[in-house]
């Protein structure tokens, strides 16, 4: 089975969610205590801080969103209704701004025949409605996100459980991933094949290495050729 990461893999979201955090800062204008120019950093760096929180098992998915909008905000007292409803206006911006990355689909569809699955810390629901509107929903048959294991990447139990939804041994599965440390080192310390896709700089990590997902394809061709 070869698995894929969503976010900076497949679906371009660092280009989306800083659109959508500067549409988001639009709306509120005045109440947000940063400038619009760095308000897209700043939005990156509250997402990523909670989230993480989220994939260690340590909140909630609601209290992480909750727990980004008091932030955001400088509101700590604010509400769970009112945080949610900031929310949604945000993810109501950003859902209608993902795109697939150019090389995603040839990649999919150059790879037919093998199994293909994904392995992703996004949010089930919202995740698949990525997948969907990019049209890349109907390449996979496997898919394991942090919810169904209560952790997410780099805990080697949602590794463990797509390659037990495979049916496959974690030696013979692939992960293809942009985050060195969520995607590439816990895979390979699990014996998987572990594919650092860094479209802007060379990884430290050691080959394999791909630079787009044009290059996938005969990479994974040319290792099972070598193996057989």
């Amino acid at each position: 089975m070869i698995f894929f990461d969503i976010d900076g893999t497949l679906i371009d979201h660092a280009t989306a969610s800083a659109q959508a955090s500067v549409n988001f800062f639009d709306q509120f204008s005045g109440s947000i205590p940063f400038s619009r120019e760095q308000f897209p950093v700043v939005w990156e760096e509250i997402l990523n801080k909670h989230f993480n929180r989220f994939c260690r098992g340590e909140v909630s998915i609601w209290e992480q969103r909750r727990a980004r909008m008091r932030e955001v905000f400088a509101a700590p007292e604010m509400s769970d209704q009112e945080a949610d409803s900031r929310y949604y206006v945000f993810i109501r911006e950003y859902e209608a701004l993902t795109r697939a990355f150019d090389d995603a689909e040839p990649c999919l569809e150059s790879l037919a025949g093998e199994q293909l699955g994904i392995i992703s810390n996004g949010a089930r629901e919202q995740q698949i409605g990525k997948l969907q509107r990019a049209g890349l929903l109907k390449y996979f048959s496997v898919m394991v996100y942090s919810e169904d294991v209560g952790l997410g990447k780099p805990a080697a139990s949602i590794f463990l459980e797509a390659c037990r939804r495979a049916g496959d041994a974690s030696e013979q599965c692939v992960h293809i991933g942009d985050d060195l440390q969520a995607d590439v080192i816990p895979s390979r310390a699990l014996k998987m094949r572990g594919i650092h896709l860094s479209r802007k700089s060379k990884s430290p990590a050691g080959p394999p290495v791909i630079s787009s997902l044009h290059d996938l394809p005969a990479l994974v061709h040319s290792a099972a050729n070598s193996s057989t």
